[in-house]
């Protein structure tokens, strides 16, 4: 170990930790330019390893805040759509969602990776991007829970990488990158930082050891993928294919339900319904979330509609739309399997809403409920049930369930032999956002090994493959339809089985051996005081 300093160079470090990796970060996402984050994190960690621990803890403030604005440029003015409320109410509530679900866990992080790097080794940077993905694991499922933007859904495209998703779900794909990131870093200050009594880094033989360590995992995890990629098509093609049809109408609603909205767009939806019907002959139609703009079990006119569309071919059709319990004391926003006949055959109620658009958190404050509660809430809905379908049980997950590796691993333990994603994505009206939302959806089909259906009500719109490959996709904000084929899937990853035991072990494991530290410190100092007394008695 040996002790560096970059004080000519340190402002510079301290202004791209702030300012450029903020724009590296959102950069990344949608997938694409998943390469620039495998080395683009390098400056930031040296700023945090160099800094005072109040710069360090500013430096984390100021780039994350930055760069989960870059992640979400329309979070802001998606807010003051829906509430019909100043571009200023968008954006203290994007700084409110960051300081309670993103800063304190990456200021944990931040202070984690310090005193990790006060005893600085060759395996300095696995447990650097553990604690990155630990912290990660903590704002997905902690407090309010907010996986969007992880990191690890930049990397979707890179097909022999995403493969290890199936044991390590989202957070393996974010611990690489940073093992990377921080391997780099401790390489540069170990042969570029001068001799002083600055800050403690590992010699460059450890720093030289840390980037091996890291190239043999990383290695290992593409050999993985590149094996699954090569050794799976047999298995997923053992049972016989299912055609699926959806209907993408592009058509807005609003960001809110009127009462002037009840029915409308449904002719607009059979029209398209007919049109890939006719071409596909698909025994399972699908339709997005809030497709159908009234209340399916009051309406017999409706329903009988529907059977004329789908009765000629035999289809069954999958439809998201709005459900009414008792006499409008709850509404469930829901999935329902309509039979040839139009007669309900199951619902869904989309069990995890989201918060200030689904329910508001603070009804309870009367004085916020006034501003906010302009649009009706739903109710969470009861333990999942799966959607018997021609296609087999289909596993649903509505809008930003997706989001959520544990809800889709609820589903496939459940008996879902197939994932499907109803989503609306014509309130917010943003490309970028829908490109995010899929590739998490994406994402699920690869973790549990089961073929996902996705249907939007602007794009995209997709049928993905096990592999995560997408095999049928419609364009963003298109009327559009597509049609393709799907199979059932019985077996369960190791991910389905046992979760986020890799992000788990990413938490555990630094802070554990933090702890051990700080006991073995104390121990020791404890023994020195008792030698030093002893010695004093022995002189007395």
């Amino acid at each position: 170990m040996s002790r560096v300093r970059l004080s000519p160079a340190r402002p510079w470090i301290y202004l791209y930790a702030a300012f450029a990796v903020p724009l590296i970060y959102g950069a990344s996402f949608p997938a694409g330019a998943a390469w620039i984050g495998w080395i683009g994190f390098t400056p930031w960690y040296v700023a945090i390893r160099v800094a005072r621990t109040r710069t360090a803890i500013l430096l984390c403030c100021v780039s994350t805040l930055l760069g989960s604005y870059f992640c979400t440029p329309w979070l802001a003015a998606a807010v003051a759509n829906y509430y019909q409320q100043p571009l200023a109410l968008g954006l203290a509530l994007f700084a409110g969602v960051w300081l309670v679900t993103i800063s304190p866990f990456l200021i944990a992080f931040t202070l984690c990776f310090r005193e990790l790097a006060r005893r600085p080794s060759a395996w300095l940077p696995l447990l650097t991007a553990a604690a990155w993905t630990g912290a990660e694991l903590g704002r997905a499922r902690l407090l309010v829970g907010d996986p969007f933007g992880l990191f690890g859904y930049s990397q979707v495209e890179v097909m022999p990488l995403v493969q290890i998703a199936d044991v390590t779900g989202v957070y393996g794909l974010t611990f690489l990158p940073m093992a990377v990131n921080a391997a780099l870093a401790e390489l540069c200050l170990a042969y570029f930082g001068a001799p002083s009594d600055g800050v403690a880094v590992a010699t460059r033989g450890a720093a030289s050891r840390g980037v091996a360590f890291v190239s043999v995992v990383l290695l290992a995890a593409f050999a993985y993928g590149t094996i699954r990629l090569h050794s799976d098509d047999e298995s997923f093609a053992a049972t016989p294919p299912t055609r699926i049809a959806a209907v993408q109408p592009n058509l807005d609603l609003g960001s809110q339900w009127r009462q002037e909205f009840y029915g409308r767009n449904l002719s607009e939806y059979m029209v398209l319904s007919a049109e890939v019907l006719r071409t596909s002959d698909a025994p399972l139609l699908v339709w997005p979330e809030s497709a159908m703009t009234f209340f399916l079990e009051a309406e017999p006119t409706f329903r009988t509609s529907l059977a004329s569309l789908l009765s000629p071919l035999q289809t069954q059709l999958v439809a998201g739309g709005p459900r009414r319990v008792g006499d409008g004391e709850e509404y469930y926003n829901s999935a329902f399997v309509i039979a040839p006949t139009g007669e309900i055959v199951a619902t869904y109620d989309k069990q995890r809403l989201l918060p200030f658009a689904e329910y508001f958190p603070l009804g309870g404050i009367s004085l916020l409920r006034r501003h906010f509660a302009r649009v009706r809430e739903f109710a969470p809905g009861g333990p999942a049930r799966l959607l018997p379908t021609v296609a087999g049980n289909a596993g649903v997950l509505i809008c930003n369930e997706s989001m959520f590796g544990e809800t889709a691993g609820d589903r496939v333990r459940s008996g879902a032999e197939y994932l499907m994603n109803l989503a609306n994505d014509s309130w917010l009206g943003d490309p970028m956002y829908a490109a995010e939302a899929f590739d998490m959806a994406r994402l699920r089909a690869v973790e549990q090994r089961r073929y996902l259906v996705r249907a939007s009500t602007s794009g995209p719109s997709a049928i993905v493959d096990p592999l995560g490959r997408v095999t049928a996709l419609t364009r963003n904000e298109a009327r559009a339809t597509l049609a393709g084929e799907i199979r059932r899937l019985r077996h369960m990853t190791f991910y389905a089985r046992w979760g986020d035991v890799f992000g788990a072990s990413c938490a555990l494991l630094p802070l554990g051996l933090i702890a051990v530290r700080r006991l073995a410190g104390r121990r020791g100092r404890h023994s020195r005081v008792r030698s030093d007394r002893a010695a004093m008695d022995d002189a007395a």
